[in-house]
């Protein structure tokens, strides 16, 4: 079972309750609120999926998405994801204006497919105009890693992200995401924004009235950090994590999830959520290519990482605990 926290359909009421359900009812309800709005079977299935999926771990990219149903339907005009650009080891994928998660989906599935048919160690597919968030990229990853390949996922997103204290907007909050296979257990996944904490972290504080921690917005005058929400949203901006180097590697997925992709590029559009062309970037490597047991000695390597002293936590560790606690209950 799985528990799921019901967001108010308007943000300005406050809803501290909770209700528990089993993982398939999540997934049954929210694909038929996707049906309502929209969305075929098969893709409101896949949304469906992977919302439930980040809710099972505890992910804040999980069904908050679903708070209002109606912001989830078909962008006017929207079709399947095409594939553009398309060699032995990379292609390009016109999402269409689909969302992030079904052009993610069919990047990671067609990288895996690229590597076994080349027979070599790397492909990359990017995907572009997407009109919505990819949601969880530990999904995607670990979707890779599971065929045995390092994952990588990186994606860009519209301006909710200052560079600096006093800066405007200019990144999205810009996700990296690595999958790694482990021969003692599921695949490592790592999955991180860039940004000091994410765009639904601070959708789901303004939704529930509560702060936000410190040290993670700037007000809308750039005079320092703020707790609300709202001004965050509103004129003011998300900050990077670690200062000057979360910036740097903000700035370097924006060239390679944005630029790369062929997706809205900052400076040459009125805003890129003007523009609702996000943009992915997902590279699937075969290790085996490259050397002997690699899943065996990443293992390894996360055994001793682990027994190195206490209290250290593996990156996903929490995240697969909590969806193993709700899979059993």
């Amino acid at each position: 079972r799985t528990s799921v926290v019901m967001l108010p359909l308007r943000l300005g009421m406050r809803c501290m309750c909770s209700i528990t359900v089993t993982i398939n009812e999540a997934k049954a309800k929210t694909a038929q609120a996707l049906k309502m709005v929209g969305w075929d079977t098969e893709d409101a299935n896949l949304q469906a999926e992977i919302m439930t999926a980040a809710e099972l771990c505890g992910n804040n990219q999980g069904l908050v998405k679903m708070y209002n149903p109606a912001l989830m339907a078909p962008s006017p005009g929207a079709s399947k994801p095409t594939i553009e650009r398309d060699t032995p080891t990379s292609a390009v994928i016109n999402a269409n204006q689909s969302p992030g998660m079904l052009a993610a989906v069919l990047a990671a599935d067609l990288a895996v497919t690229k590597v076994k048919a080349s027979h070599g160690p790397i492909a990359i597919v990017s995907a572009y105009n997407t009109s919505t968030s990819s949601g969880q990229l530990a999904f995607y990853a670990e979707r890779i890693a599971k065929k045995g390949m390092i994952g990588i996922v990186l994606a860009n997103s519209p301006e909710f992200v200052a560079a600096a204290a006093g800066g405007k907007a200019v990144f999205g909050t810009n996700p990296i995401a690595f999958g790694i296979p482990n021969s003692d257990g599921p695949p490592l996944t790592f999955d991180m924004a860039t940004s000091a904490i994410a765009l639904f972290g601070v959708l789901t504080s303004k939704a529930k009235g509560e702060p936000l921690p410190d040290g993670v917005a700037y007000k809308a005058d750039g005079s320092g950090y703020t707790t609300d929400a709202s001004e965050a949203l509103e004129g003011g901006a998300i900050a990077t994590f670690g200062g000057h180097k979360g910036a740097g590697l903000s700035l370097c997925v924006e060239l390679i999830a944005g630029v790369l992709s062929g997706s809205a590029v900052l400076g040459q559009c009125e805003s890129k959520k003007v523009a609702k062309n996000w943009g992915h970037t997902l590279i699937a490597i075969q290790p085996e290519a490259l050397v002997d047991d690699f899943a065996g000695k990443a293992s390894s390597v996360i055994t001793a990482v682990k027994a190195s002293g206490p209290n250290i936590r593996i990156p996903g560790e929490k995240s697969a605990n909590i969806a193993m606690e709700r899979e059993q209950d």
